[in-house]
């Protein structure tokens, strides 16, 4: 595989090196069609070399990494996103593993961000939902982004090949800012940084059967984790029948949830934390869980939503939503009106990628500036439609909204009961940047 350096000199121009061959310069009229340049001298390249080109785009202080394809496609070969910035305190690097460790300790690869649309090929697009109201200005999003390594970053490796070195000689080898060791160290820091009171993630898609209700779980036990045992709950807003009972890895007793905390709360004139718990589903990797209970109509009260919100705020850092489908729903509305946060899956199949696009409109509707705090996520899975990337990311993006990806998950799919050890480890990678991407969205003047 060749290799292509591009540095960005100017708005309108940059420089391509390759190796054993002249420096080429690029420009263009504007910073679209610059990036519309790079994308097609990448794709010549791997053409005239029949393989595949690693990309590596430098501009200012930012590195971004891509293999582009002789026939065009562009894949993101490290993540991106807004994970922990230049100030932000390193967290304290893993346990060291070596080559007889099982995979179960190690965690897990990324979820693939993007920032500055790379211009896609000619594909059919889907339909054009009437814009929303403006939620303000919001970054564009590209293949080709990825974070720079805070400088404080600098503790001596423990995965990898360098890892393996520094415990055999005793060296002192830093991660590879590009490494999946030091992705995982800003994911950890961002996951430790503040919260706001009530701080509130929501997990949101009107379409049923997109992988809502395992996501929520996964990212609280993967918040639990960095955070502390009691410090996140998982909440039931589902409708009747939800499937959130099912999936938690502890299942509820016949008290815990939603309707017997009303009751509580409708008999006492206060609630305190030993009383709470008697309520929540405590879950093996520290999170808590409130299912609705049998009787949602009782529970769904826009009014009683936000009673219950105010009292597990007291007592934990974070909420995160699963969502029922009815966006007609009060606690649906409650949901989207309370964010901090909002996750959007879509795998990648037609009739899920225009539901999300509803969706984000909708948001928009019930709050002006939710798609401001807003991600996607697309989902990989065995009955993905390639040809619908292009263009939902495209629409998407038009409206400002950044787009991850998440590796394919076999528990999520098969239905099974969510615990973060059970998954696999480029899942629990992903989840471990989605879940510091929505801490750093809740972060306060964040747009």
């Amino acid at each position: 595989m060749t290799t292509l350096d591009v540095e960005i000199t100017s708005a309108t121009t940059a420089r391509v090196t390759a190796p054993d061959t002249e420096v080429v310069q690029l420009s263009a009229a504007d910073r679209t069609a610059l990036w519309t340049a790079i994308h097609q001298h990448s794709t010549q390249h791997a053409h005239a070399t029949a393989a595949p080109v690693d990309v590596t785009v430098r501009e200012a202080d930012k590195t971004k990494f891509v293999t582009v394809t002789p026939d065009g496609t562009a894949t993101a070969s490290t993540p991106s996103g807004p994970i922990p910035t230049p100030n932000t305190p390193p967290a304290q690097p893993g346990p060291s593993t070596d080559a007889t460790a099982p995979e179960d300790s190690l965690p897990a690869g990324p979820v693939l961000m993007a920032a500055d649309p790379l211009p896609p090929a000619a594909t059919p697009r889907l339909g054009r939902p009437v814009a929303p109201p403006s939620a303000g200005p919001r970054g564009a999003v590209s293949t080709l982004a990825a974070p720079s390594v805070p400088a404080a970053a600098r503790e001596p490796a423990r995965l990898g090949l360098r890892g393996r070195v520094n415990a055999l000689l005793g060296a002192t080898l830093t991660p590879r800012p590009s490494s999946r060791e030091a992705r995982l160290r800003q994911a950890a820091a961002a996951l430790t940084g503040p919260l706001p009171d009530r701080a509130t993630v929501a997990v949101v898609n009107v379409k049923g059967g997109v992988g809502k209700t395992p996501l929520a779980l996964a990212l609280a036990a993967t918040v639990a984790t960095h955070r502390g045992a009691g410090s996140v709950v998982a909440v039931d807003l589902g409708e009747a029948g939800s499937s959130f009972a099912d999936r938690i890895a502890t299942p509820p007793t016949h008290e815990q949830n939603a309707l017997s905390l009303l009751t509580q709360l409708d008999a006492a004139a206060d609630v305190y934390s030993g009383t709470l718990t008697r309520y929540l589903a405590r879950q093996p990797s520290g999170e808590d869980a409130l299912a609705a209970g049998a009787d949602t109509d009782r529970a769904s009260g826009y009014d009683d939503v936000d009673r219950l919100a105010a009292l597990l705020g007291r007592y934990r850092e974070l909420l995160v939503v699963d969502t029922g489908n009815s966006h007609l729903a009060d606690r649906w509305r409650w949901a989207i009106a309370a964010a901090h946060a909002v996750i959007v899956p879509v795998p990648l199949r037609h009739d899920a990628a225009a539901a999300a696009q509803r969706t984000l409109h909708t948001m928009a509707t019930v709050r002006s500036d939710v798609l401001t705090r807003s991600v996607v996520v697309i989902t990989d899975g065995p009955g993905d439609a390639p040809v619908v990337e292009t263009a939902a990311v495209d629409a998407f993006t038009a409206l400002g909204v950044p787009v991850c990806r998440m590796p394919f998950e076999p528990r999520f799919a098969a239905g099974d009961r969510i615990t973060l050890r059970g998954l696999r480890r480029p899942t629990r990678d992903a989840l471990a940047v989605l879940a510091a991407t929505a801490v750093e969205l809740m972060a306060p003047g964040t747009s």
